[in-house]
């Protein structure tokens, strides 16, 4: 049996295994969210589906703060590495 035909079988395995994950990933925030923060600050506790949507709101909110700080880091080392090369330029100029 060839390499291709055995990740083939696996594609409905990896499938089965994500969805179960989601599942599980949901289900504990439930469980976590409803035993703390119901709790703490006397809200209503929340469904499995609205765990899935406040897992799905911190993904989105946390993954593009993310890409923010990673775009200004390389412009900054853009800059930071311009402003070397003229420094370097000028203690040149200084010592001519």
């Amino acid at each position: 049996m060839s390499k291709k035909a055995k990740h083939k079988k696996l594609i409905p395995l990896f499938i089965i295994g994500g969805i179960g994950l989601v599942f599980l990933l949901g289900w504990i925030v439930q469980l976590l969210w409803n035993a703390t923060i119901s709790e703490i600050f006397s809200v209503q506790a929340i469904t499995f589906w609205q765990a899935l949507m406040l897992i799905i709101l911190c993904k989105i909110l946390f993954e593009s703060h993310y890409n923010v700080k990673k775009h200004h880091k390389s412009q900054f080392d853009k800059h930071h590495v311009f402003k070397k090369e003229n420094h370097s330029e000028a203690e040149e100029k200084e010592e001519e």
